[in-house]
């Protein structure tokens, strides 16, 4: 996950494997960067109706279950709203970037990174979706009265989220962190 080359590679290794040659691979929902594999579900491009949970570990790609897509069924009222993104769309090296950025912030929180046999930062996770624009009015949030737009709806402004737990810090003080597109800081606050 600290890694940026290794995680650029591991993009085209997955872009590369023989099941989506001439076909651009859409990841469904969500990829989780963790220390030592990535996963990610992608959509089976000779089927809209079932997804394959993707492993990356030890330096190869893994296709290990199938399940089914219910997006897939409901794209007909959805249109382009799904949770379903092209692959290129996402930079696999940012999780470096938000990964840095991340512990960059805990080092000035006290106490957050004290205990060495603990690593606060379980994971680095990309959704297709940004769900903090989502819940704002208007944008499919609980008080809107559309849909919540999709990858594409909005142009380049709803390009996903970059995410990771909040860091906690002494006495059970939490700080919340969210990151732009680009992996850097967009927000940094106090919790309680």
């Amino acid at each position: 996950m600290a890694d940026a080359a290794a995680l650029t590679q591991a993009q085209r290794a997955l872009a590369a494997l023989p099941e989506f040659a001439g076909r651009a691979p859409h990841v469904h929902a969500v990829a989780l960067f963790h220390d030592d594999d990535i996963e990610i579900a992608i959509v089976d491009p000779g089927d809209a109706q079932t997804l394959h949970t993707y492993r990356y570990l030890r330096g190869r790609w893994q296709r290990e279950g199938a399940m089914g897509h219910s997006c897939a069924q409901m794209r007909g009222a959805l249109g382009a709203n799904n949770d379903d993104m092209t692959l290129e769309r996402i930079d696999f090296a940012t999780a470096a970037r938000v990964r840095a950025n991340w512990y960059a912030k805990a080092r000035s929180v006290p106490g957050a990174l004290a205990d060495p046999q603990y690593d606060r930062l379980s994971g680095v996770w990309f959704y297709t979706r940004d769900h903090r624009r989502l819940a704002e009015p208007g944008n499919g949030g609980p008080d809107s009265d559309r849909g919540a737009p999709g990858p594409d709806a909005d142009g380049d402004d709803d390009r996903g989220e970059w995410s990771t737990g909040p860091i906690s810090g002494q006495d059970g003080i939490g700080y919340r962190i969210e990151f732009a597109i680009d992996g850097s800081v967009r927000r940094f606050e106090r919790l309680r």
